[in-house]
């Protein structure tokens, strides 16, 4: 009975991993941390940039994905060329599976005309664990206690790669990324093995200006694939002076995304979206995500400014 109940978790968790999105983390305010889904971003703002993201997805339901995720980059200048650097920590629960990530991230950004080319590497630092304490198990005389299938430390290290490259000005952004490269096999147990895929992304974002100067509307659509299936998000937000936000996103893979946020002091950012789901998962409290961010310059010889990604 142990070994079966293992099994099914088993099976219902990479078959849940499967529908949501190529075992990739989607976050709904990805806009605000646009290097979370291309390392070509990273240091886009040319500031220190320190980031931090909840998200509960299908609240109320035993065992729903809870992800963590902080970061933080820097734009920088060596000579007269441009670059970026960053660090991001990803800390993903899904049922009996954990899935902590350690990003290291840099790119080369290439000044042009109107704005900037770049191109990003990634090095992640990947574990991947399962929780034996939340099986359930049977006590019975029919049963043994020990379990074969789970003995050991279920729990294995790995090294991936991704790499991307983007293009952004204040009017327009877009970039393609190519993440797990290296897809790494996770041995678990003796007889338990989970298997990363490449997932390939696309973002894009065009903002739109108004006669008003102080609205503005920003559009915005991003795809992820694995080769095999897809999903996608699409939305616009309303911008009004550059301080406060509301809008509407619609996720491929089922939900509609309500979302605001608001810019304070000098260079704090907070968000919130709300999933709602459009399939049967409606049944849970929706998907909940927090964000919270601070930009900031350390050049002394200038009077500090603020400078968001939002612009892009």
């Amino acid at each position: 009975m142990r070994v079966l109940r293992f099994t099914l978790a088993v099976a219902a968790t990479v078959f849940a991993l499967n529908l949501m999105g190529q075992q990739s983390i989607e976050f709904s305010q990805y806009t605000l941390n646009l290097k979370g889904s291309n390392p070509a971003m990273v240091g886009s703002d040319d500031m220190i940039s320190l980031l931090g993201t909840f998200r509960s997805q299908y609240a109320g339901f035993e065992n729903a994905p809870i992800t963590y995720y902080v970061s933080a980059d820097l734009g920088f200048n060596i000579g007269k060329t441009k670059h970026g650097a960053g660090l991001s920590f990803y800390d993903n629960i899904v049922g009996l599976y954990r899935y902590q990530d350690i990003n290291l991230m840099y790119a080369y950004r290439i000044g042009l005309k109107t704005g900037y080319l770049a191109c990003g590497i990634l090095i992640d630092f990947s574990t991947t664990s399962i929780d034996k304490e939340k099986m359930k198990t049977v006590t019975s005389d029919y049963h043994e206690d020990g379990d074969p299938a789970i003995n050991g430390a279920c729990n294995d290290f790995k090294m991936d790669l991704g790499v991307g490259v983007s293009y952004y000005n204040p009017k327009w952004y877009a970039g393609i990324s190519l993440l797990n490269i290296l897809q790494p096999k996770y041995q678990l147990t003796e007889k338990v093995f989970f298997k990363k895929k490449m997932n390939m992304k696309f973002i894009g974002g065009y903002n739109f200006s108004f006669n008003n100067p102080l609205y503005k509307l920003k559009t915005y659509a991003s795809v992820n694939t694995d080769f095999v299936t897809w999903t996608g998000q699409i939305g616009a937000n309303i911008e009004y002076k550059e301080s406060y936000w509301g809008g509407l996103a619609y996720r491929i893979d089922g939900a509609v995304v309500f979302m605001a946020g608001v810019r304070v002091l000098n260079g704090l950012v907070i968000g919130y979206s709300f999933d709602l789901p459009t399939s049967k998962l409606i049944k849970s409290a929706g998907c909940h995500e927090v964000l919270i961010s601070y930009s900031f310059n350390v050049d002394l010889s200038k009077k500090n400014k603020y400078k968001s990604i939002r612009y892009l």
